[in-house]
């Protein structure tokens, strides 16, 4: 409902120990918001936090006590006290041409290795041509730009998408521990990632090519995936989000209405230990986005959404 500030969900988060639900929007709202477990229906957060606009994952480390937040546009991560709100400024952010991130999505905090994973798209943008949309990305922008010189002649690139892994502690134009990319690899355009920190395992929810990846934690460079669970059996359809838990990995659909329960050792074209569903099987979803605006063609007769 209106009250409780939830847009465009980019990102969840749990915190078991005090009980918090954590939601970070995306393209919209530029807002995190945190709710009790037990909330339910049209409610006010109990916390709300103004982010960078197109803040997209969200991880939580416990032991820290922090949040860390990917930003897809700036190529950055920033990291948050647990209870930060309204305007409280990030403790950190990792941002520039060493980190190797661009258009990052998915991110996850080791905190038994001390380590983050970030899964990038590969869409990059120099900061000449990051439009401030918000408070909070104006005053990072001028602390960013304070004193530098801005190339004119910058331009955007495409890279391959990635998976950047950095230090607990990094802060600044940091560059990556170690990087995953290339064509041995198969990602393609990754949503979320999730650390397997007792198995040391990284799992990537790769919708490029709808599959689930799973690497070695210490992987490095153009490498292939230890497993990889594809197929049509494996109901696998437009994955955004990941995570394992109690020797299972879960996998949330976009593009269809269902969650998939995987046994953490699956591989190639299997059929899910279980499936969560919110539809009928088979029931097409709309595929909206992020729809901004709409029109009707008279003369066609047809809907126009850009999406």
């Amino acid at each position: 409902g209106p009250d409780t500030g939830v847009g465009f969900v980019a990102g969840v988060a749990m915190d078991p120990g005090h009980r918090e639900l954590f939601t970070v929007n995306n393209d919209v709202e530029d807002r995190l918001v945190v709710f009790d477990y037990d909330d339910r229906g049209n409610v006010k957060p109990k916390r709300l936090l103004y982010v960078p606009h197109q803040s997209w994952g969200i991880a939580f480390a416990p032991k820290r006590d922090v949040v860390a937040l990917s930003v897809q546009t700036p190529n950055m991560f920033v990291v948050f006290k647990r209870d930060a709100k309204k305007f409280d400024a990030p403790l950190r952010s990792v941002r520039g041409p060493r980190t190797e991130m661009a258009d990052p999505h998915g991110i996850s905090f080791d905190e038994t290795h001390n380590e983050v994973v970030v899964a990038n798209h590969g869409n990059f943008r120099p900061g000449e041509l990051i439009t401030s949309y918000t408070a909070y990305d104006a005053r990072e922008s001028r602390q960013e730009r304070s004193g530098d010189t801005l190339d004119e002649n910058a331009r955007g690139k495409f890279l391959p998408s990635s998976i950047t892994v950095f230090d607990g502690d990094a802060k600044g134009d940091a560059a990556p521990l170690r990087v995953i990319q290339g064509p041995l690899s198969q990602i393609d355009w990754p949503m979320g990632v999730a650390v397997d920190e007792a198995n040391n395992e990284i799992i990537v929810a790769n919708n490029g090519d709808n599959s689930v990846l799973v690497f070695p934690r210490t992987a490095s460079g153009d490498v292939a995936p230890a497993r990889v669970i594809r197929g049509p059996l494996t109901g696998v359809n437009g994955p955004m989000g990941v995570a394992i838990a109690k020797e299972e990995i879960y996998v949330a659909n976009f593009g269809d209405h269902t969650a998939l329960v995987f046994p953490r050792l699956a591989a190639g074209n299997v059929r899910p230990r279980r499936v969560i569903r919110n539809a009928p099987a088979g029931k097409e979803t709309s595929g909206f986005g992020n729809p901004y605006s709409v029109a009707y063609d008279t003369r066609r007769q047809e809907i126009l959404v850009p999406n």
